[in-house]
């Protein structure tokens, strides 16, 4: 009979620390998204107040060479593909960019309009995993918001 007592009553506690193991992880990852989408909210007022300044998103690297990073973005306002060159950078498909730079001639394409990009001049970033996780914050505020 006490054997069984102490079985139920460490039952009861592993569900009881499992719940809150659970709901913690569950708040922190929410918290997370939540600090991402600021991030995405201030890239975009990052842009506003510079507007020499564009988000563009890595479709394709092609190579990577010790020096910089040949790849294909394409420019989120426009939906206008180009390829470009990171130089001393290594940006990765998906990653989200906000960029300055200029266009200049490409050799290696035959382009005039290959968009190259200096170290600095990559003003802020954001990988794949970060978008999800302001997009799934966006899409829980709204759906809270929505049932309000």
């Amino acid at each position: 009979m006490f054997l069984e007592l102490l079985i139920s009553c460490a039952s009861v506690g592993v569900v009881a620390l499992a719940v809150v193991v659970l709901r913690r992880l569950k708040n922190r990852h929410a918290r997370q998204d939540e600090l991402w989408f600021k991030y995405r909210q201030h890239m975009d007022e990052l842009r506003s107040v510079s507007p020499e300044a564009e988000l563009a998103r890595v479709v394709q690297v092609y190579q990577r060479a010790k020096r910089g990073t040949k790849a294909s973005i394409v420019w989120e306002r426009t939906g206008v593909a180009q390829d470009s060159w990171f130089e001393g950078m290594n940006p990765s498909p998906g990653d989200l960019l906000l960029l300055r730079g200029g266009p200049g001639w490409g050799p290696d394409v035959s382009s005039p309009n290959v968009f190259y990009v200096a170290p600095g001049q990559v003003l802020s970033s954001m990988t794949v995993a970060a978008q999800t996780a302001a997009d799934r914050h966006q899409s829980l505020s709204a759906r809270a918001a929505a049932k309000q």
